[in-house]
């Protein structure tokens, strides 16, 4: 029975079935020449006595000799091929599951962003040197057989004694497949450890530097690393074992034949060409038995990775879209969340019957302490997460209806971790809108205070700005994400803490285009500091995922509740 796993990666080489049909072709006509290498090589020294016998056979040596190597290139050249497209295609599989798996899942992943990497790189690179191996599967087995049957053709009685090795070997073979199979696993796992640990060191690097954390980081790796290199000593140990065992074996059956032949030779029994035509064959078949057996070990450990793979591409995590969703309304009025119930798990309700009416083109300010549900009210309306229970609608329209895509094209964010394509300006702006407008960039540019300083740029809006924007301010990211949220010209608008990490010069422009971006747009402002709330239609007030109080901020005030003890508090 084939695995699972193998099943998958069979599924993903089908792929490639007009490169597998040259890859069959050559092996096939490869090992079916080497096979009778060996009967040609008996004939050609049987001929020896008569010179034009002999050169009249010569040619079919060359002829086997030439065909052998060009198959072989071609056989090994085309799976190599074959492995690199298989491998980028799984990449990408990963990387598109990556980008549609809900954000409950990154948030609850053990080893973050990491961990997806390892099996991006590691786990794919581990399949891909298997692929590499896997026309040896295919063309060594055939090769062994055909040659089996040339040894038989040699002589019948010896080549069946020889065939009494088979057991132990397969026996040997299966041992060690079951133990590489466990340390594959566990090294894996340990790799995927040690890049977690890399990136974190270079996402916190400030941090690290900051509170002097080099030594404990390093610590931290070099443990990591031990355990991963005693992992892969155990994996090498069971590898490199087959090689000298197989090799003891070869060199015993050799003597064995060349003891058995000298005795037929003596008695007129055998010529010299069949022994040589036996030991050609003989050294042939270690060959493929050799190869067989590494491409089978490489097996044990793809099938682990390929588990891994398999598994992530799987995952159940992800945003279903209704089959027959329709489009974003264009007319509508309003925005209905009724008895919503949100959790990570079951220990952590974010959101306990919450239920909110939002007239198109309100501005909505939802305040309250860490982890009082406020990002969470937003991230539902955009669909980064499905409620547990509960529905929002858009007037009568579940959003569950409504293609992600235009639905998400509805919604505009703003947040306080500005996330920055490592591109230019102009790119950041535009951000994937189809439509390409360079004055409309400038106009939005403008209309978010980010024009004056874009033209200081050396080179202006085609200023790259690094990884994550790392080459500007962080005031500067901000109003790049306002004119971005222009450029998109969403009917829909998300603040998440868009200025609590801006100083107060910082905070004042970016202020001023956030103004200008929430003119006539339905507006959920979710922020600690409660002066940037003040000029809110509607104010919510949430303690542990409930609303406690609903108002303007005169009318909060003047109740003296909750909203008045935060304001107090923070006044």
């Amino acid at each position: 029975m084939i695995s699972a796993e193998i099943k998958f990666v069979i599924k993903n080489l089908l792929k490639q079935k007009r490169k597998l049909i040259l890859v069959g072709i050559t092996g096939i006509t490869g090992a079916a020449c080497k096979s009778y290498m060996s009967i040609f090589i008996q004939r050609m020294i049987d001929a020896s006595s008569s010179q034009d016998k002999l050169m009249s056979i010569a040619w079919i040596g060359l002829a086997l000799a030439a065909t052998v190597a060009i198959s072989r290139y071609f056989h090994i050249f085309t799976m190599n091929v074959v492995s690199e497209n298989v491998s980028q295609d799984l990449r990408q599989q990963l990387q598109y599951k990556f980008l549609n798996l809900d954000l409950k899942f990154h948030n609850n992943y053990m080893t973050g962003s990491g961990g997806l990497l390892s099996r991006t790189f590691n786990d794919v690179r581990i399949i891909q040197d298997g692929l590499r191996l896997f026309a040896d599967l295919f063309s060594a087995p055939l090769t062994f057989v055909l040659l089996i049957v040339a040894l038989f053709t040699l002589d019948f009685h010896l080549t069946l004694y020889i065939l009494l090795v088979g057991p132990l070997l397969a026996f040997v073979l299966a041992r060690l497949s079951r133990s590489i199979r466990k340390y594959s696993l566990m090294g894996i796992e340990q790799l995927e450890k040690i890049t977690s640990t890399i990136k974190e060191s270079l996402d916190g690097v400030r941090t690290i530097q900051s509170f002097s954390l080099q030594n404990i980081l390093s610590g931290k790796l070099k443990k990591e690393g031990s355990e991963y290199i005693h992992m892969r000593t155990m994996i090498h140990g069971r590898i490199e074992f087959m090689g000298p065992f197989t090799e003891f074996l070869a060199t015993f059956i050799v003597l064995a034949i060349f003891f058995y032949f000298s005795n037929k030779i003596g008695l007129g029994q055998a010529t010299t060409g069949s022994l040589m035509g036996f030991i050609t064959a003989m050294l042939q078949i270690n060959e493929p038995i050799k190869k067989f057996q590494e491409a089978y070990v490489r097996l044990q450990e793809t099938k682990v990775s390929a588990i891994r793979i398999k598994s992530m591409i799987e995952e159940k995590s992800i945003i279903e879209e209704n089959q027959n969703a329709e489009k974003f309304p264009d007319q509508w009025s309003e925005i209905n969340y009724k008895n919503i119930t949100f959790s990570y798990s079951t220990d952590q309700i974010l959101l306990k019957d919450f239920s909110l009416k939002i007239k198109k083109g309100q501005s909505v300010a939802f305040v309250g302490e860490s982890g009082s549900g406020k990002s969470t009210v937003a991230n539902l309306l955009a669909r980064f997460y499905d409620p547990q229970n509960g529905e929002i609608l858009i007037d009568q329209k579940n959003i569950n209806q409504l293609s992600l895509s235009s639905l998400r094209q509805n919604i505009s964010l703003v947040s306080q971790d500005i996330f920055l394509f490592s591109d230019t300006i102009e790119k950041n702006i535009q951000a994937g809108q189809s439509d390409y407008n360079s004055s409309r960039i400038v106009q939005c540019a403008m209309a978010a205070s980010a024009h004056a300083f874009i033209q200081k740029m050396h080179l202006g809006y085609q200023t790259n700005v690094g990884e994550r924007g790392n080459l500007l301010s962080g005031g500067e990211k901000q109003r790049i994400a306002i004119a971005r949220a222009f450029y998109k010209d969403s009917p829909i608008l998300i603040l998440d803490e868009a200025t609590s990490a801006l100083d107060s010069v910082s905070e004042e422009q970016v202020q001023q285009g956030l103004e200008h971006l929430m003119k006539g747009r339905t507006t959920f402002v979710i922020a600690h500091r409660l002066s940037t709330v003040k000029n809110a239609d509607i104010i919510v007030v949430l303690k542990k995922g409930q609303v406690v109080e609903i108002g303007s901020h005169a009318e909060l005030i003047e109740r003296g509740t909750e909203y008045f003890k935060l304001f107090q508090t923070q006044s």
